[in-house]
């Protein structure tokens, strides 16, 4: 089973933390048991040791001849052969341990083996030897140590008991911490994860809502300076924007008084056919100088939003087009509502339907409600729009050369003040060629909540 890694930033972080605190835990658990070896290591060899030496003097007290000294000294057993028997569980750490402390005390000891035994190991070997007090599942250390050209010193120690709880132990720690400091993670994550997205939403809201309200800076420091720098650069841009439709609204009504001095001096021309082109030139100029107009007006619109029978504004539009005696079918459709400005929808949708019958000789109109959308369909009879065209065609002034030529008429805005529109009321705009010929229009806008 393949495991994706989380995609949310909340997520990868409480992950992170998760792996470097199972690191950290794994790394402690080490220390911890080493520590805990260590301190039973000491505990079984220090007495022992302890013991061996006092029973090396005692020795030497009694007599110079090591080799004829037997028995009991003490709590030792000394003998000619070492208590150690095959077979038994040898414990070279002990051996290690008890060496190195002798190395360091005046005994002269050759050799040193350490064995786990059992109770009834130890009485075996001491039938007198009475455990007293010791649990009976007690587990003890037999060690002989071996005098330099002497006899063998045999001594039974206390083999402490593993401490079993150090696991739960660490597995509790480990679950509080997790819990501690994975809510702590998750908590702030989410947090930083809620400004980034009220920062994502309106960096893809720039250009497309108009007059957005700044965001209120929240958050980690870095995510507040983020914030606010993007707040500072919006307004830049909405700076920009405004001075560019101010510019060239200024330019359209300078524009506008030479056009119509010259409307009038073309009416005085002789001669019908230059009189007639004049006039045609004239009138297609004003209609692109109304259109830029009409694109710098959208940022600065002062229509109100209102609910709007989308099904019966466009058939209006219809109904305006079929007066003129176009050819545009719209199924008649029940009631469906959305939030729009009526006057520059209406405008939108009229653009749309020119562009129908202009390229594609007629307009067959759809309308419905899917998914939370209002979906308007518009499609025609004409050659379609090429796959690498569909985007350019909305760029300001293209006109395809096929078939968006000057004889079609047109300023090659109608498809950029569509989108602008739809755009600015929520929706989106999709060009699609039909398998059956011509291209068909979809517009989306949000439908009203019932």
């Amino acid at each position: 089973m393949k495991i994706t890694r989380p995609r949310t930033l909340a997520g990868q972080l409480a992950l992170l933390v998760a792996l470097a605190l199972l690191v950290a835990q794994t790394v402690n658990a080490g220390l911890l048991l080493k520590e805990r070896q260590e301190r039973r290591l000491n505990t079984i060899s220090a007495p022992l040791v302890a013991r061996i030496v006092d029973t090396e003097e005692r020795l030497r007290e009694a007599t110079s001849d090591r080799e004829t000294r037997h028995g009991f000294v003490g709590r030792a057993r000394v003998s000619a052969s070492a208590a150690i028997r095959p077979g038994m569980v040898r414990l070279p750490k002990v051996e290690r341990r008890i060496s190195d402390r002798l190395a360091e005390a005046p005994v002269g000891i050759s050799d040193v083996l350490a064995a786990q035994v059992s109770a009834e190991d130890i009485r075996a070997w001491v039938p007198r030897y009475n455990p007293g007090r010791a649990p009976p599942d007690q587990e003890f250390v037999l060690v002989s140590a071996k005098l330099e050209g002497g006899p063998w010193i045999n001594l039974v120690g206390l083999s402490p008991r593993l401490d079993r709880g150090i696991a739960s132990q660490i597995i509790l720690q480990t679950v509080v911490l997790y819990i501690v400091l994975l809510l702590a993670v998750l908590w702030l994550g989410r947090r930083a994860a809620a400004s980034l997205g009220r920062l994502t939403d309106a960096v893809t809201s720039v250009g497309v809502a108009q007059d957005a309200p700044d965001i209120e800076p929240d958050g980690p420091a870095d995510i507040r300076h983020l914030t606010t720098a993007f707040n500072e650069m919006r307004g830049r841009i909405a700076g920009m924007l405004a001075e560019k439709d101010r510019m060239i609204g200024a330019i359209g009504h300078d524009l506008r008084t030479p056009l119509a001095g010259l409307r009038v001096r073309a009416e005085t021309v002789a001669n019908p056919d230059e009189r007639a082109a004049m006039i045609a030139t004239i009138e297609e100029l004003d209609a692109t100088l109304d259109d830029i107009l009409s694109l710098a007006r959208l940022r600065h619109s002062a229509e109100e939003i209102r609910t709007v029978d989308v099904a019966a504004l466009v058939d209006a539009v219809a109904e305006d087009f079929r007066a003129l005696g176009a050819d545009v079918t719209f199924e008649a459709s029940h009631r469906i509502t959305a939030r729009l400005r009526p006057a520059l929808s209406r405008r939108a949708i009229r653009n749309l339907i020119d562009n129908a019958i202009k390229y594609g000789a007629r307009a067959r109109i759809e309308i419905c409600k899917t998914d939370g959308w209002v979906l308007v369909e518009i499609s025609d009879d004409g050659p379609g729009i090429a796959g690498t065209d569909r985007e350019r065609v909305f760029e300001d002034f293209v006109r395809l050369e096929q078939s968006r030529n000057r004889q079609t008429g047109g300023s090659g805005l109608g498809l950029t003040l569509a989108r602008e529109i739809i755009r600015g009321e929520g929706g989106e705009i999709e060009l699609e060629n039909l398998e059956t010929g011509g291209l068909q229009v979809r517009v989306r806008f949000p439908a009203d909540r019932d």
